[in-house]
């Protein structure tokens, strides 16, 4: 029996500690051999004595000293022991033993016995005060739990009690005892410092387990209960509460310190989660030599949390126990089970209707079952009562712990959205069930569809009919607890707690936000097509909008607010955040009360800018904002008193602000009753903006542009209706004050940042959510995002026009459940889903500040009072003149610079027709582009925009065809280095431009200390304003009145000139300034826009100032913040072309201003080459315009150009403005032989330049060409101007200067032999460049017939010479002594008629002398009178205006008289003896004489000068001669020209048309009679008339030549109009092969460069009146035509040539003179154009004279090659006989 026993004890004991006490010996692959190990430690033949339960008493009774074997070995003997010793025997030795004093072996030991005596059958039952005695032996316990004690203590108890039944009396004292032993238990599992091992842990969990069970099961027994008193089993609850509470303060993720024994969960790298070498080789498990012993064994399972085990114990009892429960005790239930709730709440399921019961009974379902007993039981409105309590925080007295009262209202929160849940899963079955039913009917009515599911059901008809939820009464509940929490305030002594306070209220917010995110999941769910109710909607309404508050005083770190990113809710950096963000991102279109977009106004400081755009338009659609909502006008209250909302920084919200604003305008523009109220909302708005900070209003142009609108309406109305009374609200003139104050002021962000970069910053960049201390109570919230969203938006306004009617209240109105939300937003929302924009994404959003709206609406004011029938009614006229002037000032005064410039560019556009009509140019204010030629040059624009065909000046183009520019090459064959040249800057322009357009890039701004401004005005420019009736002159406002000067209708453009001057002369800011300068010369074009005393006495005034400005160098002097890279010269290279164009103002000047002028000019000279160009320009014009000036100043003019000439970029304006000198006689008349030297000087100089080795010209090949040609032209011209005595003091410096260009060359070159050859022909005469081709001496000479002896021929015979470059031809005529001398030279053709005087006038047996031909010498160059009436062009009559020269039989009678009588004859001469004439010599006697042409050449010959002898070279075979004679003489001697003329007709477009006119206006027919002569075409032989035939062209044509050159001008009015050619193609063939056509243009639209559909395109010359209107065209009022402006249009890679620049004014007298000098230049530059295949190749233009030289050069060289003797063959005879070969005059005559 012991060994029994002690066996039974050793199996026992192990028991109570077998969770972890082994592990080590588990391992089930060394169990069979581990048994073995231990039985040598026992042997079998050992068997222990046997002890009676008496002996062991008295052993262990005191005062022995008991010993734990003895007490082990009694508890086996007492077990089954019969009969048992009495109780009284023990009771010392369990007194002795269970001491607290004893051991814990002991004590053990002695519950053993008590256990084993118990729980023996034969134990005596034991009375009330006996068991009261034993039960002092477990309460007097100190420790009260131990590992190794809980176990045997527990069964002890269990024993002595008969498993709980045996405890009347003792009740209590049991019940406290098992309390005692739970909380032991619990104690240490909430201790989160305690090292704890998890075996210990386990043990702990196992005993609560146990005894809380015996607990359960002793409660269970309703006798017991009933003798337990009430505040005992209330303590039991309360017992198990204070466990749960003590449990929840535990932080939830403590885990327990480790353990002893190291698990794999433990350990830092685990055999699974090692990563291993891949195809590595693993050993099997089995082949590891890894010993038993540490073979590690599974891990425990996870300890678990003290809350869950104090939950389970809370919820077992209290489920127990829910029946008898008292009501008044849900007051501590409820909290606590919020507060468990809060503790394990977790992230809930979508809703569906599939059962989404949990399949683990975790605490939080557990919870939330015994919360929905408790609140669908008989006690619902008490829970209720309290679940309400507790959804608000504590108040001020509350002495509860603010975590504790979080944490209840968190759960609280929770317990209310599971409740709202399963209303809502409750009522989604029942549709579902409804709509299953519904569509699965038969025909005969019954169901069809009758298995649906049993869960569906269940839930759609619960137990306890439970359906939806009271939205009325909860919902407001729910919103105030969210209010009360959101403005809780903590206090400011909770420190660090701070941010966990933070932190979980908002976790309550997240429970009330998931409720609304399950109510509106629910709504998307049904397919019902219902909406929520009126309780509903506003329940969830509220809700949010009390949600929504929470982000008001977030902030980021940076104290900006926090931006909520609506479209992606993900990456907000909280989970309430997150759930807010994608309640506030939904549909627009479901009813909520607020409405969803007055929750988000209400938040708008932290949203984007692109999520508030949003908000208008969605209201607007909703039709909130329109009249047909009674609350249209609060809603505009709201969104224009929001000042977050409308912002600078919110470019988008405004801009769709502006938009529905002008949406609603427009829709009530015609209704004043609705139109006022929001006029006058707007007004407030904008007053506040006008006195409130200047920071606070960006780009507002709407509401500014309404009030324009509204000033123009209601002075209409007031016009109208003036009977009427007044209707409230401010008046026209208070608006006007409004719109004058606003634009008078400057905006804060206007200086640095209008141009604001919006950086759409991705999620991946935004750092993370977190909070932090701060001084006040809001939150800080780190940043996470950039606050401003959205994209670029147009610099133009996308507002509608505010004159379009919308029919918004004729059309059905939707409902608001019909309006949907725009589509646009949904998918930027989705594609930010998708692909999130870069961090480094940015837009630019330009912002029109509010001077420049204001203004805006100020310039709508007075187009709209000045361009429309408004204008009809004398007040609107008065009104727009008043705008006018207010409009002066601020262009003066503002201290708005954009608003000054909004008023210049519109007030720059200003024009003025033929009669003086005000009107608005648009895109036509810069028709020739030079408004950006000029900004160019100041860095202005990205890209010209240039007149068809123009190119630019400063930088040469590429050729149409796209084939690279032919430039000319260095003389070492290097290509030209770019980058020099005379450019204003060399970054300032490219070398390469595009085929019409010429791109200048701005200059990089370097880092200065005083910042330059930025740049407000660029070309092309964005005009913040919009005038819809441009180019429409006024029915009234005039510039000027000729016969009423004091008219209200004339507009103060004399103020507006004197403005102008106000701003060149003081003016500080380089934009304003700048922008003057270069749109002020365009303005002044338009002659008729400043007409008048007032204005001309401006003018001058303007003049003045700009001239003395510029000569004194301090026009611009006064701008202080310079940009980079432009300096003061720059602004006065500017002043330059304003005064050009003031040059034709020359009847507003006196004398001194004129020479003013011209002097700025020629000082001009010494500036930039930018500078230079428009100064010889305008020099160009002078000499037409203002000759007196020129001619004062010319000889100073010549010295600078003397200067500047050998710059190749000026050489083509210098030589183009001295050709238009040249040509004008008056201004060079008094030239002395130095100033004609300089002339000659500057033409050579550049060929001296051009002909340099080594040489780098940087112009094109072409145009190095032109300025070749037009320097010998030059010299031609300004040669001929010298008279004919002073010429040949001339050609010894020319001579030397040419020699010059050709040095280091060993011949010089083919254009200086042609120079040379030409100076030859006119130093000594004027001559014409080839014979007359007929003549009375000529046709008499020429034509022998008549006489009866002479022979047939006309020469005798014939002998030519090559005399150096010419070839001398002489005939000896048939006419005897007469002979025929002819000299061609490259330079023309010279011809001589001599008569031998050695010859006798009769031959021998001559009877009838020559009468005739010694007469006709005397008539030789005399013409019959011209008549002094010459018959009109349109005459009958054909005939010429140069009549016919005499012929022989119109001479003959003249010496002959046919008539007088026979009898008066002279006898006949003798037959035989003839006439003996008195006193004749011997060479007079009659014989035959006979005269070689070599006898006349040797006459004039060098004979016997043996060097000039060999010179001459006689043509011994004359067989080539008249083929190269033909060749010759087909080239013509000088250079001819062919030019188009038409003329353009009002309203004419197309070129057929045009073609068809065959007359012109009076001025236009002026202009003929002026650019030439009217030549005669039928028979016409002396003028070049090119390929005109009569027959098609006409009888005329207008033609105009000099020694030089010739030109025909094709005119299409003077060529007949065939029916049987429509399209003109006659005219055509010559005026479109024409390379220039002068066009003259009367059709009131710019004439298109490609009109004329041919392939030779190349320059057109348009003449056009300087202003439009409504004057015909062929008005002969000389005012009307006393200016043209004249502009040059050219093709596309065409340089540019002419002295015009982009546009001339040029005098009615003058036309003629400049446009002749235009079409020669143009005619020159196209054919080298042309021959150079359009810039491309390196090809030499060959003039008329250089090609007759080398006709000439090569014959010679072919007379050389052919003749076999050379010259110096016999030099080797000496002696006399030398002198052979020259003396020999026969071989050379």
């Amino acid at each position: 029996m012991p060994t029994q026993h002690e066996g039974d004890s050793s199996s026992r004991r192990p028991r109570a500690n077998t969770t972890f006490a082994s592990l080590s010996n588990l391992n089930w692959r060394r169990h069979a051999k581990a048994e073995p190990l231990s039985t040598p430690q026992t042997p079998a033949t050992q068997t222990p004595p046997i002890i009676s339960p008496s002996e062991l008493i008295e052993a262990l009774t005191p005062p022995a000293v008991p010993g734990p074997a003895n007490a082990r070995a009694l508890a086996n003997v007492l077990s089954s022991c019969a009969p048992l010793p009495r109780p009284a025997a023990l009771n010392p030795v369990l007194a002795s033993l269970c001491a607290p004093s004893s051991p814990a072996t002991l004590q053990i030991a002695g519950y053993d016995i008590i256990t084993a005596y118990w729980e023996n059958v034969g134990a005596t039952l034991l009375t009330t005060a006996d068991r009261m005695g034993y039960f002092s032996l477990f309460l007097g316990q100190r420790i009260a739990w131990s590992q190794e004690m809980w176990e045997p203590r527990l069964r002890a108890l269990r024993a002595l009690t008969k498993a709980g039944s045996e405890i009347i009396g003792q009740e209590a004292q049991f019940l406290r005892i098992l309390k005692l032993w739970i909380e032991g238990a619990f104690e240490a599992l909430l201790l989160t410092d305690a090292c704890v091992e998890q075996v210990e842990r386990a043990e702990r969990e196992r005993c609560i387990e146990a005894v809380s069970a015996f607990l359960a099961s002793v409660l269970a027994s309703a006798e017991i209960v009933a003798r337990v008193p009430e505040d005992e089993l209330s303590g039991i609850l309360s017992f198990y509460a204070g466990l749960l509470e003590r449990s929840l303060n535990v932080p939830s993720n403590t885990t327990p310190p480790e353990s002893s024994t190291p698990t794999s969960s433990d350990a830092p790298y685990s055999a699974s989660s090692t990563p291993s070498r891949p195809f590595a080789h693993r050993r099997h498990p089995s082949s590891m030599s890894i010993p038993p012993s540490q073979m590690q064994a599974p891990p425990p399972p996870p300890p678990k949390h003290p809350a869950a085990i104090a939950v389970a114990l809370y919820l077992d009892h209290l489920h127990s126990q829910l029946k008898t429960l008292p009501p008044a005790h849900l007051k501590e239930v409820l909290p606590l089970l919020f507060r468990a709730l809060a503790f394990y709440a977790s992230p809930l399921p979508r809703l569906a209707l599939t059962n989404q019961s949990a399949t683990s009974e975790s605490p939080e379902d557990r919870i939330t079952v015994m919360l929905n007993s408790l609140f669908t039981g008989p006690y619902t409105q008490s829970c209720m009562l309290i679940l309400k309590r507790h959804l608000f925080p504590p108040g001020a007295g509350a002495e509860d712990d603010v975590r504790v009262a979080i944490a209840r209202s968190t759960g609280a929160h929770r317990q209310l959205r599971n409740y709202i849940r399963r209303g809502l899963s409750t009522r989604l079955a029942r549709a579902y069930i409804n709509r299953e039913s519904s569509v699965s009917y038969t025909p005969s009515g019954a169901p069809g569809h009758m298995d649906l599911e049993i869960a569906a059901m269940e839930r759609a008809w619960p137990k306890d009919d439970f359906y939806g939820w009271d939205a009325a009464k909860l919902g407001r509940v729910l919103s105030k607890s969210i209010e009360a929490w959101i403005d809780h305030n903590f206090g400011m002594d909770l420190g660090k707690d701070l941010k966990e306070m933070m932190e979980s209220r908002e976790k309550i917010l997240d429970e009330a936000a998931g409720t609304l995110k399950d109510i509106l999941q629910e709504l998307d769910m049904r397919e019902d097509n219902l909406v929520m109710d009126d309780d509903e909607s506003t329940a969830v309404g509220e809700t949010l909008h009390a949600l929504a508050s929470y982000v008001y005083p977030l902030k980021n770190a940076d104290e900006s607010p926090f931006i909520i990113p609506l479209g992606q809710p993900s990456t907000a950096p909280t989970p309430f955040l997150r759930t807010l963000t994608s309640l506030l991102d939904r549909d627009h279109t479901m009813f909520l009360n607020p409405l969803l977009s007055t929750t988000l106004l209400s938040i708008a400081d932290h949203l984007t800018d692109r999520d508030t755009a949003k908000l208008p338009l969605v209201m607007t659609e909703q039709h909130d904002l329109s009249p047909t909502s009674s609350e249209w006008l609060t809603n505009w209250k709201n969104i224009l008193g929001n000042r977050t909302l409308l912002q600078k920084d919110r470019p988008l919200t405004r801009q769709a602000t502006m938009t529905a604003l002008s949406s609603v305008y427009d829709s009530v523009m015609d209704m004043p009753v609705y139109r006022r109220p929001l006029a006058d909302l707007v007004e407030e708005f904008c007053r506040r903006q006008v006195s409130g900070p200047q920071s606070e209003d960006g780009d507002g142009h709407v509401w500014w542009a309404v009030l324009g609108q509204e000033a123009v309406l209601r002075a209409v109305e007031a016009r109208e209706n003036e009977d009427a009374p007044a209707i409230e609200g401010s008046s026209v003139e208070d608006i006007i004050d409004i719109l004058a104050l606003a634009a008078s002021t400057t905006d804060e962000f206007e200086e640095s940042d209008i141009l604001i970069p919006v950086v759409d910053h991705s999620p991946s960049s935004r750092p993370s959510f977190s909070v932090g201390s701060s001084t006040v109570a809001s939150p800080v919230v780190s940043r996470m995002q950039s606050e401003f969203h959205g994209q670029s938006k147009d610099k133009e306004s996308t507002m509608p026009s505010v004159m379009s009617l919308l029919s918004s209240f004729t059309s059905a109105t939707p409902s608001r459940s019909q309006s949907q939300h725009p589509r646009e937003d949904r998918d930027i929302s989705s594609e930010r889903h998708t692909s999130p924009p870069s961090p480094s994404h940015t837009h630019t959003l330009v912002f029109v500040p509010r001077a420049v709206s204001a203004a805006t609406a100020l310039i709508t004011v007075f187009s709209q009072m000045a361009f429309t029938p408004y204008a009809l009614v004398r007040e609107n006229v008065r009104l727009a003149v008043n705008v006018f002037r207010i409009l002066l000032s601020m262009a003066e005064e503002s201290k708005s610079a954009r608003a000054r410039l909004t008023i210049l560019q519109f007030l720059m556009r200003l024009r003025a027709d033929r009669d003086h009509r005000l009107y608005y140019a648009d895109a036509g204010h810069d028709p020739d582009g030079h408004i950006a030629n000029l900004a160019s040059l100041i860095h202005r624009n990205g890209t010209l925009s240039r007149g068809p065909g123009e190119g630019n000046a400063e930088s040469p183009e590429i050729p149409s065809d796209d084939k690279p520019r032919a430039r000319p090459q260095e003389r070492d064959g290097r290509r030209v280095s770019r980058g020099r040249g005379g450019r204003l800057s060399s970054s300032a322009s490219s070398r390469s431009r595009s085929r019409a357009t010429a791109t200048i890039l701005p200059a990089p701004v370097a880092t200065s200390i005083s910042k330059p401004r930025e740049p407000i005005w660029n070309l092309p420019e964005s005009l913040p304003f919009t005038i819809s009736d441009v180019n429409t002159p006024s029915e009234s406002l005039v510039s000027y009145h000729p016969n009423d000067p004091e008219n209200e209708a004339i507009l103060p453009i004399s103020g507006y000139l004197t403005a102008l001057v106000n701003i060149l002369e003081k003016e500080k800011n380089w934009e304003i300034l700048s922008y003057v300068l270069c749109h002020l010369p365009v303005q002044l074009a338009n002659k008729h826009l400043f007409c008048g005393p007032k204005a001309r006495e401006v003018v001058a005034r303007l003049v003045l100032t700009l001239c003395t400005g510029l000569v004194n160098g301090d026009l611009a002097a006064g701008v202080d913040r310079w940009p980079h890279n432009l300096k003061a010269r720059d602004a006065q290279g500017l002043a330059y072309h304003t005064l050009s164009v003031l040059i034709s103002y020359k009847r507003c000047l006196d004398m001194s201003r004129r020479h003013m002028l011209v002097e700025v000019f020629e000082r001009g000279l010494n500036g930039q080459p930018a500078t230079i160009k428009c100064c010889l320009h305008a020099l160009s014009l002078a000499a037409f315009e203002l000759p007196s000036s020129m001619t004062k100043f010319l000889s100073r003019i010549l010295e600078k150009l003397s200067q500047i000439m050998s710059n190749p970029d000026m050489a083509v304006h210098i030589i183009g403005f001295l050709s238009i000198v040249g040509s004008l006689r008056e201004l060079h008349a008094n030239f002395t032989e130095g100033y004609f030297k300089m002339v000659f000087g500057v033409a050579l100089q550049y060929l001296q330049h051009h002909n340099r080795s080594g040489s780098s010209p940087t112009i094109s090949w072409a145009l190095s060409q032109h300025v070749r040609i037009m320097s010998y032209y030059l010299v031609y011209v300004w040669f001929l101007a010298v008279k004919l005595p002073d010429r040949p003091r001339h050609v010894q410096y020319i001579t030397r200067q040419l020699l010059l260009a050709n040095e280091g060359n060993d011949e010089i070159d083919e254009p200086t032999e042609v120079c040379f050859d030409w100076l030859a022909r006119y130093t000594y005469a004027s001559a014409d460049p080839r014979p007359a081709t007929a003549s009375v001496l000529s046709d008499i000479l020429m034509n022998p017939t008549e006489h009866q002896h002479a022979p047939p021929e006309i020469a005798l015979s014939e002998k030519s010479w090559i005399l150096g470059n010419s070839i001398v031809t002489i005939r000896a005529l048939a006419r005897l002594g007469w002979v025929e001398v002819v000299s061609r030279r490259p330079s023309g053709v010279t011809k001589f008629l001599c008569r031998v005087e050695n010859v006798p006038l009769v031959s021998a047996g001559d009877v009838d002398p020559d009468m005739v031909s010694i007469p006709a010498t005397l008539l030789l160059g005399h013409r019959p009178s011209a008549p002094s009436n010459p018959q009109p062009l349109d005459s009958e009559s054909p005939e010429s205006e140069t009549p016919p020269p005499m012929q022989e039989d119109g001479v003959r009678p003249i010496f002959t008289d046919d008539g007088a009588a026979d009898a008066d004859k002279p006898p006949p001469p003798d037959p035989v003896t003839g006439y003996v004439w008195s006193g004749s010599a011997p060479s007079q006697r009659r014989k035959e004489v006979a005269i070689d042409p070599s006898f006349f050449a040797l006459q004039l010959s060098s004979y016997p000068d043996s060097v000039r002898s060999r010179q001459n070279r006689r043509i011994a075979d004359s067989t080539a001669l008249p083929r190269m004679f033909r060749v010759l003489d087909h080239t013509p001697v000088i250079d001819t020209h062919e030019v188009g003329i038409m003329y353009v007709a009002p309203g004419q477009t197309s070129e057929v048309d045009i073609l068809r006119n065959t007359h012109g206006s009076p001025a236009y027919t002026r202009f003929l009679e002026g650019i030439g002569r009217l030549i005669y075409l039928r028979g016409q032989v002396d003028v070049y008339v090119g390929r005109l035939d009569p027959a098609h062209h006409g009888d005329y044509a207008y033609a105009w030549w000099d020694d030089i050159g010739q030109v025909l001008y094709h005119t299409a009015t003077m060529m007949p109009t065939r029916p049987e050619d429509p399209d003109c193609t006659q005219k055509k063939m010559h005026i479109g092969n024409a390379h220039v056509r002068i066009v003259w243009n009367d059709s009131g639209i710019p004439y298109q460069f490609d009109t004329l559909k041919t392939q030779f395109q190349f320059v057109n010359i348009v003449i056009e009146p300087h202003s439009l209107g409504a004057i015909a065209a062929f008005s002969n009022n000389i005012h009307e035509n006393e200016y043209f402006k004249v502009t040059v249009q050219r093709a596309p890679g065409m340089t540019e040539f002419a002295p015009v620049g982009d546009f001339k004014l040029i005098s009615a007298e003058s036309l003629p003179l400049l446009v002749r000098q235009l079409s020669l230049l143009g005619d020159w530059f196209t054919s080298v154009f042309v021959k150079t295949e359009y810039d491309t190749k390196r090809v030499e233009m060959m003039t008329n004279w250089r090609q007759r030289l080398q006709i000439i050069k090569r014959f010679r060289a072919t007379q050389v090659a052919n003749d076999g003797t050379a010259p110096d063959a016999a030099t080797e005879v000496e002696g006399i006989m030398a002198q052979q070969p020259f003396r020999d005059f026969t071989t050379s005559y």
